[in-house]
């Protein structure tokens, strides 16, 4: 059974790996798009010195980390800088979509390659060291899809309110936009309150993919 301590861990480690391949997607997509701006930036690398936000993805997932080991939290998010992009580079107006789904899904497409992994270890024979790292695969998994997730919600700045702010026009897209100031602490009060219907979302797709891959569901 793994602590607490253990558990944030393994979530602190996949966190990291999945915000800053999120933002490198980002950029990369719309590099693909026509838009260099990430490129000029020095953002289109996978180099976390070049993703890190002070608060994001150090001072929020640190509390959260904090919360967890303690048995307050039941998982930890953050962000790192946002890629810069300019939408009015892009060879198509819907540009916008492709880049905002790119952080997303790379997310779970790591969640599916680390519980990919997962199938592969177990056909081994291993002690101690094989399970910490299924285990550490398993976290990995669940933190990527959580980001997966998370970042469809609706709200600005997440990705799905840029989804959805594409196709409002007028005053309800100027309208839509305001919110973007507040937006993340809007986020974080719906987590707060309604947080189990993310984490059980977030579950259910991640012992849907477990199952696909002939494994046990575990969350």
């Amino acid at each position: 059974m793994l602590s607490n301590w253990e558990r944030a861990i393994y979530m602190l480690v996949g966190l990291i790996i999945g915000v800053i391949v999120h933002e490198y997607m980002h950029g990369y997509v719309a590099y693909r798009m026509g838009d260099t701006t990430a490129k000029r930036a020095g953002r289109l690398t996978l180099d976390p010195l070049a993703h890190i936000d002070p608060f994001g993805t150090v001072i929020l997932p640190g509390i959260l980390l904090l919360m967890s080991i303690m048995g307050y939290g039941t998982f930890i998010i953050g962000y790192a800088k946002p890629v810069p992009i300019n939408p009015f580079l892009f060879r198509k107006p819907r540009g916008i979509i492709w880049v905002s789904l790119a952080g997303p899904l790379s997310n779970l497409a790591l969640g599916v390659i680390f519980i990919g992994i997962i199938r592969i270890l177990i056909l081994f024979d291993g002690g101690t060291t094989l399970n910490r790292i299924i285990y550490t695969c398993l976290f990995i998994s669940y933190i990527n899809i959580l980001l997966f997730v998370f970042n469809l919600i609706p709200i600005p700045p997440l990705d799905g309110s840029r989804i959805v702010g594409y196709f409002l026009r007028g005053e309800a897209k100027r309208m839509y936009a305001s919110i973007e100031p507040f937006g993340f602490f809007v986020v974080l009060v719906l987590v707060m309150f309604f947080g189990f219907l993310l984490s059980n979302a977030v579950g259910g797709l991640a012992n849907a993919i477990l199952r696909i891959f002939g494994l046990n569901p575990v969350f």
